[in-house]
C-alpha cells in the first residue's frame, strides 16, 4: 500500500477526485438526487481537465494514465448510464437499456483505442467520452419539462457512434476558451445552490455548447 501512495502524484489526486464525483452521483440517484447527481459529473469533467494540465505542467506518475482511463469509464461511462436510466419511465426501460449499453461499450472502447494508438497533440480520434458524459448531464439538467425517452435514446446513440468514430475533435487547451468554458461549469453547480430554475438555464446555455463540439468535425469537413 505505501508504495502505491508512493508512486501517486497530484494530478493522481485530483483524477481520484474525478472517480469519486463518479460513484458518489450513481449512488445519490439512487436517493432520489436528480440533479445533484448530473451536476457531479460536471465537477467530475472539471477535474478531468485540472489534473491533464497539472500533468502537462509537472510530472505524471507511471500509473497516470491508466488511472485516468479508469476515472473516466466511472464519472463518464457508467455514472451517466445509472443516472439516465434512472430518469426514465418503467414502461420506456426496455427502449432506452440497450443504447445505454451501447454508450457504455463505445465509451470503453474509446479508452482502450485511446490508450493503445498514438495521439496527436492538438486532436482526439473519437469524440471523447468525457464530452459524452457532459452531454448527458446537461441534457438531464435542463429539467423534466425537455427529458424525453426517445430524445435521450437518440442522443446516447450518436454519442457512442461518435466516440468509436474516426472523426478528429480539438483539444481544447487555449485560455480564451477555457477560462470561460470554466467559469460557465462553476456558474451551473453554483447555481443549484442558489436556485434550481437558474441550473436549467445554465445547463441549456452549456448544452448549446456541448452540441457545437459535438458537431464541429462535420462543421470543418463543410467549410
Amino acid at each position: 500500500m505505501n508504495q502505491i501512495l508512493h508512486t501517486l502524484k497530484l494530478p493522481d489526486f485530483v483524477t481520484l477526485l474525478n472517480a469519486l464525483c463518479g460513484v458518489l452521483a450513481a449512488l445519490i440517484v439512487l436517493d432520489g438526487f436528480t440533479y445533484l447527481a448530473p451536476l457531479l459529473i460536471l465537477i467530475a469533467a472539471v477535474a478531468d481537465g485540472v489534473d491533464g494540465h497539472i500533468a502537462r505542467k509537472f510530472s505524471s506518475s507511471e500509473i497516470g494514465s491508466n488511472l485516468d482511463s479508469l476515472a473516466d469509464v466511472i464519472s463518464f461511462g457508467a455514472a451517466p448510464v445509472v443516472i439516465t436510466f434512472a430518469a426514465v419511465e418503467n414502461n420506456m426501460q426496455y427502449l432506452v437499456l440497450p443504447a445505454l449499453m451501447f454508450y457504455f461499450v463505445c465509451g470503453i472502447l474509446r479508452l482502450a483505442r485511446f490508450n493503445t494508438m498514438n495521439q496527436e497533440f492538438n486532436s482526439f480520434r473519437g469524440l471523447p467520452i468525457t464530452a459524452g458524459g457532459i452531454v448527458i448531464s446537461t441534457y438531464l439538467l435542463m429539467g423534466e419539462r425537455f427529458f424525453d425517452e426517445y430524445a435521450i435514446t437518440a442522443i446516447v446513440m450518436i454519442l457512442g457512434f461518435l466516440m468509436i468514430s474516426n472523426l478528429s475533435y480539438i483539444k481544447v487547451r487555449n485560455k480564451n476558451l477555457l477560462i470561460p468554458l470554466t467559469m460557465i461549469f462553476a456558474a451551473t453547480v453554483v447555481s443549484y445552490i442558489v436556485n434550481v430554475e437558474y441550473t436549467h438555464i445554465m445547463a441549456a446555455l452549456l448544452s448549446g455548447i456541448m452540441a457545437i463540439y459535438v458537431i464541429s468535425p462535420i462543421i470543418k469537413k463543410t467549410k
